[in-house]
């Protein structure tokens, strides 16, 4: 039995990857970068926006806001960029920040 390329695979009707190629495809891709984006979003709005410290636990407060901001900004911003971007290229980019992680690089404010 002959076994398929990737572009074969692709021109095969109801073939999987064809419809990670099209708007479902983009569709799921939006889902995955508004996730990811959430994520990286809480971690550096939760970190630095009360950097500057303060008196009375000010510093505290601005960590909160900074934290439900990026969370609602990192999603939504992440998201439209992953539909633009595709299945292909969010994919890619999910799994270099997880391995990142695993090998302890990851500094999502870099990609």
């Amino acid at each position: 039995m002959k076994e398929l390329t990737v572009f074969e695979m692709e021109e095969i009707a109801g073939g999987a990857p064809l419809a990670l190629n099209g708007i479902l495809g983009n569709v799921a891709a939006s889902a995955l970068g508004a996730v990811a984006g959430a994520v990286f979003g809480t971690l550096i709005g939760g970190t630095q926006s009360g950097a500057n410290g303060g008196l009375l636990g000010f510093g505290l407060i601005g960590n909160a806001v900074g934290a439900i901001w990026g969370f609602i900004a990192g999603g939504m911003i992440a998201g439209a960029a992953a539909f633009a971007g595709g299945w292909d290229k969010t994919l890619e980019v999910v799994i270099l920040s997880l391995e990142n992680t695993i090998n302890g690089k990851f500094v999502p404010w870099s990609q």
